[in-house]
């Protein structure tokens, strides 16, 4: 199963996120899997590529951890806030159509 851990800040701003595990969908075709690491990479690559923002992340097999600077300007922060409530709606839609391979954990910080 994939664990999701998001974290926001008392803005509700997404402020760093966990992804563990593999969903274990299929040996063959793992749409899951697949679909969790494709929005996670597009919204990571939209964040330091579109948006011009760095931040810390650390991936291995089955892992995947980001966290966001505080220090980002209002417009910024805006332009993430687009791109991580769009992941995050898509993580949920994900985990009510496949409960047994993916969850998803929010905790403010």
């Amino acid at each position: 199963m994939i664990n999701v851990k998001i974290y926001r800040n008392k803005n509700k701003d997404i402020v760093k996120a966990v992804f563990e595990g593999h969903s274990l969908f299929s040996d063959e075709n793992d749409i899951v899997c697949a679909a969790v690491s494709a929005v996670t990479h597009l919204v990571l690559n939209g964040i330091e590529n579109v948006v011009g923002v760095s931040f810390g992340y650390e991936t291995e097999d089955g892992y995947l951890y980001f966290v966001l600077p505080e220090d980002v300007s209002l417009t910024d922060r805006e332009k993430l806030n687009v791109l991580l409530d769009s992941m995050f709606l898509f993580l949920i839609n994900l985990e009510k159509q496949y409960s047994d391979n993916i969850t998803i954990i929010e905790s403010e910080v």
